[in-house]
């Protein structure tokens, strides 16, 4: 009895797995690359430094009703952390530029007067914790991933695999590309490091820096 001939595959069955997931690559990549472009500015240390500040500000600016009380702020600005320091001295000179300054309050004023005798604090120095200055570069990250796999439900969060990529490794890709290197390894650890970031944040400010 001969033998039945087998028809041939249509050429699209033929090719191989892997040609969608390099094809899926690059548009993650390109996504990835758009999203980091739109917040770039706000991803500098500079940057974290500067929102902790406007936080700080914030309730300064809001008085008896703030969330921090004014001791918590002025202790951090005397143990030399930038971002409540600038902001202590950014609200008292604008109380001084509107003729306001004998309505702060004494802990204020007493401050103001330390002020005087000592330069602005620094940021902080390479081999300090960088909870601040690393603060929008992390949210930025956790945000990222997420939106990956919103967008991409069968990309695997943390962890690559040997078929496919995981959100955690193009984040790392895209932002040592753009000159901050990462592995897959640290964006993983800074995404699970989420849930404690607050926390971390407040138990580093109103720790000495000396």
């Amino acid at each position: 009895m001969a033998r039945k001939r087998r028809e041939p595959r249509p050429p699209f069955l033929a090719l191989p797995a892997i040609a969608f997931d390099t094809a899926q690559d690059g548009a993650i990549i390109a996504d990835v690359e758009h999203w980091y472009e739109l917040i770039a500015a706000a991803l500098s240390p500079e940057a974290g430094l500067l929102a902790v500040q406007g936080d700080i500000y914030r309730q300064l600016q809001a008085g008896a009703a703030a969330a921090l009380p004014l001791d918590y702020i002025v202790a951090m600005a005397d143990a030399g952390h930038p971002p409540a320091d600038h902001a202590l001295r950014a609200f008292i000179h604008e109380h001084i530029d509107a003729d306001r300054f004998a309505e702060l309050p004494v802990q204020l004023r007493a401050f103001a007067q330390r002020a005087l005798r000592r330069p602005p604090a620094a940021g902080y120095p390479s081999n300090a914790p960088q909870v601040v200055t690393d603060l929008t570069r992390d949210l930025a990250i956790c945000v990222l991933i997420d939106q990956i796999v919103a967008s991409w439900p069968d990309v695997p969060k943390l962890y690559s695999s040997g078929r496919r990529r995981s959100a955690a490794s193009y984040v790392a890709t895209v932002f040592t590309a753009h000159g901050t290197k990462l592995t897959e390894k640290t964006v993983r650890r800074i995404y699970g490091a989420r849930p404690t970031l607050a926390r971390r944040l407040a138990e580093f400010l109103m720790r000495s820096r000396a």
